[in-house]
């Protein structure tokens, strides 16, 4: 049995799978703005990783997905024709300490920074007007692993199909 087990667990191995990461930021209210956007508008964003980024990292990622919102406009990895840049530091835990990110499109924009441009952290625009927040970056937070629905439903397969081997044996043995 134990071998059956091994043998398909070193076909098929799920856990050696890195699990995707989801990693949201809050941002403060902008401190200039020009219509349509208020001074209670303010970036957030949320960046899925395929896995979590490590400690002391420095170094640009691709995201699986990502949604940015400045209060005016919503950029997504669906959205068409997107320009991005997601450029990352760690600390010694692997959380994030500094960034530079930029979601563009042919009719605007969403950037968040705490390095590379002194003093501002956070601008949205459009081609009507522009929301910028002068230092106060606001925060990342690991969201936690993202539900990997393929991985679990193989695991509890491979389990299944173990459970039944098992079941089998026992049946054979004599009484």
């Amino acid at each position: 049995m134990f071998t059956a087990v091994a043998a398909l667990s070193t076909v098929y191995p799920t856990s050696v799978q890195a699990v995707p990461t989801r990693y949201q930021y809050t941002g403060n209210p902008f401190s200039a703005v020009t219509a349509p956007y208020t001074m209670s508008d303010f970036v957030s964003a949320m960046v899925t990783l395929a896995g979590p980024l490590p400690p002391d990292f420095s170094g640009t990622v691709t995201p699986t997905a990502f949604t940015f919102s400045d209060g005016v406009q919503t950029i997504t990895n669906l959205t068409p024709n997107v320009t991005l840049m997601f450029q990352f530091v760690t600390g010694p835990a692997g959380a994030i300490t500094g960034w530079f990110v930029s979601v563009q499109i042919a009719t605007g924009f969403i950037r968040t920074t705490n390095f590379l441009v002194p003093g501002i952290h956070d601008q949205g625009g459009t081609e009507t007007g522009f929301g910028v927040n002068f230092d106060s970056p606001g925060t990342w937070t690991t969201v936690g692993a993202v539900a990997d629905t393929g991985s679990t439903l193989s695991l509890m397969t491979l389990t299944l199909m173990a459970l039944g081997v098992a079941a089998r044996r026992f049946k054979r043995a004599p009484a």
